[in-house]
């Protein structure tokens, strides 16, 4: 039976288009009219079919997430860890819909295809997969953790996985296999609890990393000043220094080397095959880029710089990097992480506002991924950007839903547009707060309504 969704606004994401009072019709999982408000109203007075009207309520294409990770039964992360049960993966998905993503890209970068194809059937949203098979990649993933790795998943190539259905490289490294945020959350306070039964934070454990490393991960940057202050601090005052100054090289650093091989062999892939590439954007990794990005091989790719707003970097360095990275033609993502709502891992919006106030910084929004997977809900970015100033309407919509579908070609049927012919995958949210979600349809079948997952979203 047809179905008639009339809206407040609808914004078909196509060309910074905006239909007041407009509507969509849907009929057999797809969109068959895209109507302003004279079509909307004529319509309506003539159709036999299902009426939705939600008259102060936003209409959108179903978001887009390009970079996600513990939406599959794949190894989770860059560090090939092992894998989340499944209601752990199939509850990130659920938590993707009821805020209104209907398609995810899973850049956890090691598992199989066979592997996003489960995640795919067992759930309405789209998963679809990217490839980090490098020989770097999979060596730093065995450095850092490889608990999840098999021969299947460590024999595979990029060539493989790309003829297998995956659309695009990466995440090529991660803050596992870089020395990043994963190091600091998860495997050196693992490693200091393991050596001296002491539990010490997030923040303890990178005051710790830095004081060794700095934020370049260069051992040259030790200071022991700073570190015995960061042990104290910690709790560890009582454990030698040197024993404790081994153990954070000694558990951050054998993954690092490995893991800038993998970006230089991802990109040099990506412009091989003519496919996307994500690229794992922190200060670890800003000189490896800066060089690829001044790289004289020209050949036609799209390299996307992932989270340009991390906060390994500063404010003006995430900028300058992000403005080099435009000057040289690659593409900048913006992750949410949980810096608006949560502010678990992420507690400063700093960057998040210099970049997005900068000149063609961000093309695209996307989450990331927060402790055990809190992170914010990328609706909540698009009604961030559009309540700041930073983009309008139309924009902000784009840059979770046409944008993606462009930059990674055979992510979405239909480009996450409002067009004839296009899956009715569809979003209805209040026109006040984009973070109140409706209604979610995928493929036309209602799999949401205000926060309530439905029996049509799981297989």
């Amino acid at each position: 039976m047809p179905t008639l969704i009339r809206a407040g606004v609808v914004v078909p994401a196509t060309g910074g288009t905006i239909l007041e009072g407009g509507a969509v019709v849907v009929d057999g999982g797809r969109i068959v009219e895209v109507l302003d408000a004279l079509g909307a109203r004529r319509a309506a007075e003539a159709f036999t079919g299902e009426v939705v009207d939600e008259p102060d309520s936003i209409l959108m294409p179903g978001l887009v997430n390009i970079h996600t990770h513990g939406v599959s039964p794949s190894p989770l992360f860059p560090s090939g860890s092992a894998p989340l049960p499944d209601e752990r993966w199939l509850g990130h998905l659920d938590r993707h819909a009821v805020a209104g993503t209907t398609t995810v890209l899973s850049t956890c970068g090691l598992g199989t295809m066979d592997e996003i194809r489960e995640a795919d059937g067992r759930h309405a949203v789209h998963v679809r997969g990217a490839t980090a098979h490098t020989p770097g990649s999979i060596a730093a993933a065995l450095a850092a953790d490889g608990a999840g790795l098999t021969g299947q998943h460590t024999q595979q190539t990029i060539e493989r996985m790309l003829a297998d259905g995956a659309v695009a490289i990466g995440e090529l490294a991660g803050g596992q296999t870089l020395g990043g945020g994963g190091q600091d959350l998860v495997f050196l306070p693992a490693a200091i609890l393991r050596r001296t039964g002491i539990v010490v934070t997030q923040a303890q454990a990178r005051g710790l990393k830095e004081s060794v490393l700095g934020r370049f991960m260069d051992e040259g940057a030790y200071s022991s000043e700073a570190f015995a202050e960061r042990a104290a601090q910690a709790g560890l005052g009582g454990v030698d220094t040197e024993v404790l100054r081994g153990l954070v090289v000694d558990t951050v650093m054998p993954s690092v080397g490995s893991a800038r091989d993998g970006i230089r062999e991802g990109v040099e892939a990506a412009r091989r095959f003519g496919v996307p590439a994500l690229v794992h954007s922190a200060s670890a990794s800003a000189d490896l880029i800066r060089e690829l990005q001044r790289s004289d091989d020209r050949r036609p790719a799209t390299i996307i710089a992932g989270h340009v707003n991390h906060t390994s970097h500063t404010a003006s360095e995430a900028v300058r990097l992000a403005e080099s990275g435009r000057d040289a033609g690659w593409y900048g993502e913006a992750s949410v992480f949980d810096l608006l709502e949560g502010r678990e891992t992420v507690q400063t919006r700093e960057h998040w506002d210099a970049l997005l106030e900068g000149i063609d910084l961000v093309d695209v929004l996307a989450t990331d991924y927060g402790h055990d997977g809190r992170h914010d809900p990328l609706i909540s970015a698009v009604q961030d950007v559009i309540a700041r100033g930073h983009r309008g309407l139309a924009e902000a919509v784009e840059m979770v839903t046409s944008v993606p579908a462009a930059l990674v070609p055979g992510l979405v049927e239909g480009g996450a547009m409002l067009r004839r012919g296009a899956p009715a995958d569809l979003v209805i949210a209040d026109r006040d707060d984009l973070r109140v979600v409706r209604r979610v349809y995928i493929g036309g079948v209602l799999v949401a309504e205000r926060g309530r997952m439905l029996s049509a979203a799981r297989a």
